[in-house]
């Protein structure tokens, strides 16, 4: 009689055969259905800790059973930049072969910022690259003929353009960089994939537990995801992709819960009447149709949104300081971040804010660099209860009063580079991002 193995039995021979197995994992990225080359991916090990990053040209990911190793390094010079994105400054490390070197760093157009010339030893070097403003930048290394190039991109702003040499570093034994990076079988990885086009940075996560080899291709959107919270998922189970934007952590889409963290029920109210009286949290959907929650979210009045309760737990509706640390971010200067009604315009801050879809003509600035992909949307009169919008504005809710009556806001226009900030009557029903505690 055929005897058939225990349940433990089967699992340890699947787990031996895990252990013995080389797993490739094949990166690709594509934007809107097009192929786009990938910068760089990271890869964290979600279950022991660790990352590691992988750079362009280099795609490929080795997972054997001493850890973690890349596929086909390229010959003779190469840069690495660690982090990236960042915050005005990286460090680059330049693996040189002995010679004259010279390093150009450009912005995104081309022009060039700041070069250096030296004739450093052969072995790997370390350089200090400033960027003066945030963006995509390329750092462009030629020696011996080869020439080799890394691009780089800043979410905040130095201030100034830096390019200096730090010094020569000891060339690692083989696998070295990798030592913080530890990978057995079973463990949950999180890959996340950036890349830039047209002066735009764009980013994706994957997370998997890989059992064979594969190809993982990244849907990649506008900006950078956060690197330890790719998305983020409210208490009635909608999830929201997020992104980095400086040092801050947003929702990149508006919030669509009817429940506070806590379990309570948000009041849903729809009279006109009603929704003006109201002096509690209350939400509603644009012309009371819940069809349009998942493009544009919920309408919340500020009683809501300054519920400490009404983003998951760990985030929060954005104080006014919150606001102008994301518009100093994306370049206003410091002068004009207190003033009220228009600013930001001449560094278009609202057009780094808007996407590029579903605004009315001719969605002025509108490139969304930044990933926070602000929609046009609705917008509930608190003086009528009238609804309004969904192509030429969109409001977002502070958590921060003005007046007893009124609250700080932002909002964007379908022909304003700017960003206005101004304090309605807390009666307003306006849509609501969450931002990382």
């Amino acid at each position: 009689m055929m005897r058939i193995p225990s349940l433990g039995i089967v699992l340890l021979l699947i787990l031996n055969g895990l252990r013995s197995q080389t797993i490739v994992i094949t990166f690709e990225g594509t934007l809107n259905g097009s192929p786009l080359p990938l910068d760089s991916i990271v890869v964290m090990n979600l279950t022991q800790g660790g990352d590691t990053t992988i750079y362009f040209p280099e795609h490929v990911l080795v997972l054997g059973t001493v850890g973690i190793d890349d596929a086909g390094h390229p010959e003779g010079l190469r840069l690495s930049s660690l982090p990236n994105p960042f915050a005005g400054h990286t460090d680059v490390l330049v693996d040189a072969e002995g010679g004259d070197l010279l390093l150009t760093l450009q912005d995104a157009m081309g022009r060039s910022l700041a070069t250096l010339a030296l004739a450093p030893a052969a072995g790997i070097h370390r350089f200090s690259v400033g960027c003066e403003v945030p963006g995509i930048h390329y750092l462009t290394a030629v020696q011996g003929g080869v020439r080799r190039t890394v691009r780089l991109m800043a979410t905040e702003g130095s201030g100034r353009v830096g390019l200096v040499h730090l010094g020569g570093v000891d060339r690692p034994a083989p696998k070295d960089d990798r030592a913080l990076f530890t990978w057995m079988p079973g463990d949950e990885l999180r890959y996340i994939g950036y890349a830039t086009g047209g002066g735009v940075s764009y980013g994706a996560a994957i997370d998997e537990v890989p059992v064979m080899s594969a190809t993982r291709t990244f849907i990649m959107a506008a900006g950078a995801a956060c690197p330890f919270l790719p998305s983020v998922t409210d208490i009635d189970g909608n999830t929201y992709p997020t992104v980095q934007i400086g040092n801050q952590c947003w929702m990149a889409g508006n919030l669509r819960t009817s429940t506070y963290n806590d379990g309570s029920a948000i009041p849903i109210v729809t009279g006109d009447t009603a929704w003006t009286q109201l002096n509690s949290g209350a939400w509603c959907s644009h012309q009371n149709d819940s069809s349009y929650d998942a493009t544009y979210g919920k309408l919340y009045n500020w009683f809501a949104a300054a519920n400490p309760t009404i983003c998951p737990q760990g985030w929060h509706v954005p104080t006014d300081a919150e606001w102008q640390h994301l518009e100093a971010a994306l370049g206003m200067p410091a002068g004009e971040l207190a003033y009220t009604e228009w600013r930001g315009a001449a560094q278009n801050v609202g057009g780094k804010m808007k996407a590029t879809i579903l605004w009315f003509a001719p969605n002025t600035g509108a490139t969304n660099e930044s990933g926070f992909s602000g929609l046009p949307g609705p917008v509930r009169s608190g003086s009528t209860g009238a609804f309004a919008g969904l192509t030429a504005a969109i409001y977002w809710w502070s958590a921060s009063e003005r007046f007893a009556e009124s609250a700080w806001e932002r909002h964007l226009e379908y022909n304003k580079a700017g960003i206005n900030r101004s304090s309605p009557g807390k009666s307003n029903g306006f849509c609501v991002r969450c931002i990382m505690d």
